[in-house]
């Protein structure tokens, strides 16, 4: 049963819409962000067929110092809070098939302080403090439009260490660093502390412990602009603290991924992508990935800025799971998604999934999910499209591509300093 601040957060959400204000340039001195976003769910075949009901509530803000003549000082902070239950229980998915799914929690999920140095496309950027790692590596603009969670991180990285890294739902301390030398190229470094969280305090409102024993979790990661809507990302991660290998010993989790995302050229405002990743499957259970989709933006006349996708999240079952575990050697979820934007405030997305051998239980049955999302943004001084999920109130460090209203479907800036 999804528990009152479900309710809340909407009551929150449409009563700040009727006070915010529009955008304003340049940036505000503050800014603030609220959605709410609510999951309903119908498994028919799974597990545990039944309902799943999901909630989560975000506010967010950021602080620029340029009033106050800290010229490229900025700090933000998130709290969210989930309420719900868990689909990939009924589904035995090894996915996540739902991005919002997390233990009940209301969390502060990042806080951090930054500095800019140089132009936008030519500049060098620092953060420090709890991140979302998530926000700077490893994400593709037009798979942001997919629910399944492979499809915003792939689970090569997502599963990855003791407690995952700093990505939602636990996030840990760590800095950032972006290089951004020409319009075409971005280069990102990246240091966290190799336990997310803190793994005793599942619940815990400021859930991060620094032990000796943690290590650090390192990342590094190139972006490639080719022409207007076209990237490549390439990145490689590695623990420096070495954790228990599935049946016997230790091994260090590392791992590598790339992805390419352009538009199609016979179909215009349709994008299409592919990511691949490989992770060390002596110390988690998916060694390998591969995920692809497309995307198209305005496919009824009538209805311009609705979107509608299709994609697939191939997770390969390392060998040593496989055969210590008893589980499949990959699952594969094919989904199929539409969003209608009704208006700038309020987007309502019809979703299907279709889990292929599940993997997160022995002999699991192939799994149907038909979902709805619902989604109410607002903020101020800027309303953040319901529809984008990426935060307003924080600016790029890269070297983002300004798309135009004919842009391919799901073209984003990604949500980063």
């Amino acid at each position: 049963m999804v528990r009152s601040p479900v309710m809340f957060g909407f009551a929150l959400t449409v009563a700040a819409s009727a006070a915010a204000g529009t955008s304003t340039d340049p940036p505000p001195i503050v800014s603030v962000a609220i959605r709410n976003t609510f999951d309903a769910w119908a498994v028919p075949a799974g597990v545990a067929p039944g309902t799943a009901f999901l909630n989560k509530f975000q506010l967010s803000g950021t602080l620029t110092g340029d009033g106050f003549g800290l010229t490229g000082w900025s700090a933000h902070a998130q709290i969210f809070r989930f309420d719900g239950q868990s689909l990939s229980a009924r589904l035995g998915d090894l996915q996540t098939a739902d991005n919002l799914e997390a233990p009940p929690v209301t969390r502060l999920f990042e806080a951090w302080v930054a500095h800019q140095w140089g132009a936008e496309n030519r500049s060098i950027a620092l953060r420090a403090g709890l991140i979302d790692l998530n926000s700077q590596f490893d994400s593709v603009d037009p798979a942001s439009l997919f629910i399944n969670s492979s499809h915003g991180i792939a689970p090569d990285l997502s599963r990855s260490g003791r407690n995952g890294p700093s990505i939602y739902p636990v996030s840990a301390v760590g800095a950032t660093l972006t290089i951004v030398p020409s319009s075409r190229l971005t280069f990102r470094l990246g240091a966290f502390d190799g336990v997310a969280g803190d793994p005793d305090r599942p619940r815990a409102f400021v859930a991060e412990r620094l032990g000796r024993r943690d290590g650090l979790l390192t990342i590094a990661q190139a972006d490639v602009q080719i022409g207007n809507y076209s990237r490549i990302e390439t990145g490689v991660w590695r623990y420096s603290a070495s954790v228990p290998a599935i049946g016997t010993g230790t091994a260090h989790d590392a791992g590598a991924y790339a992805s390419f995302e352009a538009p199609i050229p016979v179909a215009p405002r349709l994008t299409g992508w592919i990511r691949a990743g490989i992770a060390n499957g002596r110390t988690q259970t998916v060694s390998g990935y591969v995920g692809m989709g497309v995307a198209q933006k305005g496919m009824f006349k009538h209805r311009p800025d609705d979107r509608i996708g299709i994609a697939i999240a191939h997770a390969i079952v390392g060998a040593p799971a496989a055969r210590v575990l008893g589980l499949p050697r990959a699952e594969t979820n094919i989904e199929l998604t539409y969003q209608f934007k009704f208006s700038d405030r309020i987007a309502v997305q019809p979703d299907l999934q279709y889990v292929h051998h599940p993997a997160s239980f022995v002999n699991a049955p192939d799994a149907l999910g038909v979902g709805l999302r619902i989604v109410l943004s607002t903020g101020f001084p800027t309303k953040p499209q319901a529809n984008d999920p990426t935060d307003p109130t924080v600016p790029p460090d890269g070297a983002p591509t300004t798309a135009p209203a004919d842009a391919p479907a799901a073209v984003v800036t990604k949500p980063i300093f």
